[in-house]
């Protein structure tokens, strides 16, 4: 969980979206939410700022999805992440826009019928940093009363590389077998309250990933490996792409740095 929340904020859409997240995910970890404007040209100052601030999680908000992403007017995701110490979590281009019965999934909706997050995902490949990331997901999920969904991609290929029988040494398991039952294995280990459900795929994690995130989860929550700032750890990574192309907000919480558990409430 999370207990001090910063948000990039202009007078934007980008920003309006940032806010809207900002507002739910603060509501969601019961923290307390800062607001900050900075130059357009100047992401890594908010992410110093969250810093000096001592913030476990920064928003901001993107306006279009593609291979620079950019958010608040002038800064690249990369440049905000530059410094970041903290997770990130992005809001999709249109966030804070009002639904429409015709716009399709809409993440995180504040309609009177339904208001919070439902469904909670978590891309999991059995690493220490998707293990990390699983944790900060179930947290999220039992504090919220939230379902999860835990999302293990094993790669498809066009023969499975080895020498033995079937394309692989004997003896040695497939590739998706490891993965399904390190997904497994991590599901028994969750509490009951995190509702935990097993999603196992086969294909392009990226596409799979995405494809999950359309089909109603309200957060999605991803890992990212430890071994220098943020920037480079998403640079050509999965989660990296997810957060850019995904059509529900997208947290990053970096290996090696976990949010304090707050006091139930």
């Amino acid at each position: 969980m999370y207990r001090k929340i910063l948000v990039g904020f202009k007078e934007t859409e980008q920003g309006r979206d940032a806010l809207e997240l900002g507002q739910i995910l603060a509501r969601a970890n019961g923290a307390e939410m800062r607001v900050a404007t900075v130059a357009s040209d100047d992401g890594a100052r908010l992410a110093r700022l969250a810093r000096s601030e001592a913030a476990d999680l920064l928003v901001l908000g993107s306006t279009h999805r593609g291979p620079i992403g950019r958010v608040i007017p002038g800064a690249t995701i990369a440049q905000a992440l530059g410094e970041a110490a903290c997770a990130v979590a992005v809001a999709p281009p249109g966030f804070a826009a009002p639904a429409s019965e015709d716009s399709g999934w809409r993440p995180l909706s504040g309609d009177l019928e339904d208001v919070g997050m439902r469904v909670v995902g978590v891309g999991y490949d059995a690493s220490p940093a998707a293990h990390e990331a699983l944790q900060v997901a179930a947290d999220l999920a039992v504090h919220n009363g939230a379902a999860l969904r835990v999302c293990t991609v094993a790669r498809k290929y066009a023969h499975i590389p080895g020498d033995g029988a079937g394309g692989r040494a004997p003896g040695v398991p497939a590739e998706a077998d490891v993965l399904r039952d390190c997904l497994h294995r991590a599901i028994a280990d969750l509490p009951a309250e995190a509702r935990a459900l097993p999603v196992f795929l086969r294909g392009i994690p990226v596409t799979e990933l995405l494809r999950v995130a359309a089909e109603g989860v309200d957060l999605l929550v991803l890992g990212s490996r430890s071994g220098g700032p943020l920037r480079r750890a998403l640079h050509g990574s999965v989660s990296g792409a997810v957060m850019l192309e995904a059509p529900c907000p997208v947290l990053i919480s970096p290996s090696g740095v976990r949010a304090p558990h707050a006091v139930p409430a």
